[in-house]
């Protein structure tokens, strides 16, 4: 564990085992939300960032490279939002369809038929498929709850799939045949973050514009080590230097920056170190995005039954419920629609030809 990490080609690595423990920590910082009844009480945990802030961060880090190797493998736009469509939408609907017709009639303090002829109930399936409003105010749920949405964290889907769409509409411009053309997917954000905050209008922007910001640098920071991939390399002792350069940058106006340059670092480290101890972790099913879209509904109703429970207790019991529906949720929902991307991704060309693709052709220095 102490060699220099290169990043390798195929699916040696640790992606997913990392996926999880990212879940898991969004999971641990909104217990805090719940338990404390407060959206303040999550900890700080490094200067002004909390559990969850961090853990997102690392989704979009992981998510910019992965989806830019899965654009530049594929060279195919069908095949392309195929595999990000059937990632997304089967089991966004599935716990869509679970929150509305399981966990609302439960959690509702309307009558059942009042509840199912609610128009915030018949609304649900286009304001979170469209991604317009995925908070789910579902009629009558959660009243004594601090909060009475069930689908708090489905918000941050709106901008991966738009950074789905973005990459995409890059690679269809010719904008990925330069390295540098990757790289400024993660540089303009950036500036554009650092000149906000030295104009003092970040906190004046609208939230979506702040959101595209920070998740603009975090995607096209992951993207932009995929296409520099061969020149780069990572050492154990290269985390706490990244540590100390982000400690030291905390007072200016680039420490988001930094912040995500240690999270990218640490996240390529861990997920290229050979450690063939672990290797059966590579094997672990891909529930992460299941325990994000289940665990606040899972806790939410946890906490309405059993308004007393402590921070502790809360995360004790919603882990492995969550866990466990989010294995149905891979097994029977996302492993199975996953197979059908050949198929689909056919349906999405409507009958042309696939593009012949030199993939030789990109990422040219």
């Amino acid at each position: 564990m102490f060699q220099t990490v290169k990043i390798r080609d195929g699916h040696d690595n640790f992606f997913t085992p990392l996926r999880l423990v990212f879940a898991i920590l969004v999971v641990v910082g909104h217990t805090f939300n719940v338990a404390l009844r407060s959206l303040e009480a999550e900890p700080q945990i490094f200067f002004q960032y909390n559990y969850s802030f961090i853990a997102v961060n690392l989704f979009f880090i992981a998510s910019g490279f992965l989806v830019t190797k899965s654009m530049l493998y594929r060279g195919d736009i069908p095949e392309y939002a195929s595999a990000r469509i059937l990632r997304i939408y089967p089991a966004l609907i599935g716990v869509l369809l679970f929150t509305m017709f399981v966990i609302g009639p439960l959690a509702t303090s309307l009558p059942w038929a009042e509840y199912f002829t609610h128009k915030d109930f018949l609304k649900q399936p286009f304001a979170v498929l469209s991604f317009y409003q995925t908070d789910m105010f579902l009629p009558g749920i959660f009243q004594s709850n601090y909060e009475q949405l069930a689908g708090a964290p489905l918000w941050t889907l709106r901008y991966e799939f738009l950074a789905y769409i973005g990459t995409a509409l890059i690679f269809s411009l010719g904008l990925m045949r330069k390295k540098w053309m990757v790289l400024a997917q993660f540089i303009l954000p950036s500036i554009a973050w650092v000149a906000a905050n030295w104009l003092g209008i970040l906190d004046s922007l609208p939230a979506t514009i702040q959101a595209l910001l920070r998740f603009g640098m975090a995607y096209g920071l992951g993207a932009a080590i995929f296409a520099y991939r061969d020149r780069l390399s990572f050492h154990v002792l290269g985390i706490p230097v990244m540590v100390l350069l982000a400690v030291l940058t905390s007072k200016l106006y680039v420490f988001e920056i930094m912040m995500n340059l240690m999270l990218a670092y640490f996240v390529m480290w861990a997920a290229y170190v050979k450690a063939p101890k672990f290797n059966a972790l590579q094997k672990l099913s891909d529930v992460s995005y299941g325990i994000y879209i289940y665990h606040w509904l899972v806790m939410q109703l946890v906490f309405m039954w059993f308004p007393s429970l402590s921070t502790l207790a809360l995360l004790v019991i919603t882990l492995p419920v969550t866990y466990w529906f989010a294995t149905l949720s891979w097994h029977f929902i996302e492993k199975p629609m996953l197979t059908k991307k050949k198929s689909f991704s056919q349906y999405l060309r409507f009958g042309r030809k696939k593009s012949v693709y030199d993939a030789g052709a990109m990422l040219a220095d």
